[in-house]
């Protein structure tokens, strides 16, 4: 088995700084990490549309066993357009994800509380976290041509 340890660090100062002010009274300086046991990687860079939503994880096709815990993986999604306001939506939903219809489409772009959508990236932001295989990660984007880098680490 290999592993990987990912690192999250958040800082900022405080809200009365006078460069860069954070958004507390006090400065914060957090950090976590810690040591995951993985096997199978798997990357890919995808263009994301306007259109129907791009399968990012099909769950069932990867799994047929849905322990918690230890059955699935651990996803790195990022927007990789380093300019612009444009986002990638990220909808995470049940096997065969089809999103809320909204104006006859399964678009996770509008502001509708019955959209899919779970999350927006903006250029340069990305998403860890981990994917028990139950379900799908479907993505749309609010521009043609958006790109998303995906790696896919499963649990060893």
């Amino acid at each position: 088995m290999a592993t990987i340890t990912p690192t999250l660090t958040l800082t900022s100062n405080a809200a009365g700084a006078a460069t860069l002010p954070g958004p507390l009274s006090v400065a914060l300086s957090l950090s976590a990490t810690d040591l995951l046991t993985v096997d199978t990687v798997e990357g890919q860079i995808f263009t994301i549309g306007t259109g129907a939503n791009t399968t990012i994880v099909d769950g069932s096709a990867l799994s047929a066993a849905f322990t918690p815990g230890t059955n699935g993986c651990f996803i790195y999604l990022k927007n990789t357009m380093t300019s612009g306001t444009e986002t990638i939506c990220i909808g995470i939903g049940a096997d065969g994800l089809a999103p809320a219809v909204d104006d006859a489409t399964d678009d996770l772009t509008r502001a509708n509380t019955a959209s899919a959508r779970t999350f927006a990236l903006k250029a340069g932001e990305f998403a860890f976290f981990p994917f028990d295989y139950c379900g799908d990660i479907v993505a749309q984007a609010t521009a043609a041509s958006q790109t998303l880098e995906y790696f896919r680490f499963d649990r060893g």
